[in-house]
């Protein structure tokens, strides 16, 4: 419905309020799907997802031949499992500052806890987008063990239950402290999907892929002390016991720095030692990236965003330092 005013067309009232209407609920879709990409954590969930792509990558070089849809349904599976990780995680922290224990607690203005906190994002979304993502890892591992037999639904099944351990009543390790939560991480994303993507290529299992792998797995374990660095004020305030909130900012920048001259002295050490190809200390050119941070940081006064760009940092370096680890045993492959 229109009106004439000084031969102009003037729309009316209703539609005006329609369109504004839509305008709202497109920015209000548009800030729901930027708070669940935030919520995902993509650059943790890529690197937690790097060992089991460097676990297949052992396999295929040992096998001496690629099964490309087993190493498609091992990578996703876990890649899968790693987003699921961290909507639970997300959802659980929130949860965990609402018991009458904790303090009050604030984080940056983007992150997830603060969106949940403003209600942009519901909890209950992120507990069932978790529910979702698991399943569908897990259906990928019900066809992978189709593909390269049951042992793939041991390590699989072993993985979820020590990830949920982490997140959910009545264990919730990852809060606890002592480095709980670090090392189930470690176990349930680095260990377990080495051995699980090496078996899927080669139906063995072994301690290759476990040292070759190492180093990989230690420098995303990284990426995910480098995020708790971030978030160690608020982690205090609702009573989550990181590593970081345990050793205090000081220290974790200290572990951090030592962790990643172990994880590269490891490409060192399982090159000369074991039997992977010479190629394999390509890896070592990414130690100036990974290090180079440490050196501008004032350990005594670390702020969030200097742990947000320690984070920044040690992603590429397990990305980098694993496609030259992949690339090393593609050329030194077998024909």
């Amino acid at each position: 419905m229109t009106n004439q005013t000084n031969g102009q067309t003037i729309e009316s009232s209703p539609s005006l309020w329609g369109r504004l209407r839509q305008a709202r609920d497109r920015r209000l879709t548009d800030s729901l799907l930027s708070a669940i990409l935030a919520a995902l954590r993509l650059d943790l969930a890529l690197a937690l997802t790097l060992p089991a792509v460097v676990g297949a990558a052992i396999g295929g070089w040992s096998a001496g031949a690629w099964h490309w849809a087993n190493f498609a349904f091992a990578v996703i599976g876990v890649a899968l499992s790693a987003l699921a990780f961290q909507t639970l995680m997300a959802y659980q922290d929130f949860q965990q500052s609402l018991n009458v224990d904790a303090r009050p607690a604030t984080d940056t203005p983007d992150s997830t806890f603060t969106l949940q906190q403003n209600g942009v994002l519901p909890p209950a979304l992120l507990l069932n987008l978790g529910a979702l993502l698991y399943a569908a890892s897990v259906l990928c591992g019900l066809w992978l063990a189709l593909f390269a037999g049951w042992p793939i639904i041991f390590f699989g099944a072993v993985a979820i239950l020590v990830q949920l351990a982490a997140v959910t009543s009545p264990v919730r390790y990852a809060y606890r402290g002592y480095g709980l939560g670090e090392l189930g991480i470690f176990v349930a994303f680095g260990l377990l999907p080495l051995l699980s993507s090496f078996y899927a290529q080669t139906q063995q299992i072994g301690w290759l892929p476990i040292f070759g792998g190492l180093p990989i797995a230690l420098l995303a374990i990284l990426v995910l002390l480098s995020q708790n660095l971030a978030t160690l004020r608020r982690d205090w305030l609702i009573g989550k016991r990181t590593l970081a909130v345990m050793l205090g900012a000081p220290r974790t920048v200290d572990f951090n720095a030592f962790l990643t001259m172990v994880a590269y002295s490891s490409i060192l050490v399982v090159t000369v030692l074991g039997r992977l190809p010479l190629w394999y200390l390509g890896g070592l050119a990414t130690l100036p990236l990974a290090m180079g941070l440490f050196a501008e940081l004032d350990r005594n006064r670390i702020l969030p965003e200097d742990a947000a760009r320690l984070r920044s940092v040690a992603t590429k370096a397990a990305f980098w330092t694993a496609v030259l680890c992949i690339a090393a045993l593609l050329i030194s492959r077998p024909g």
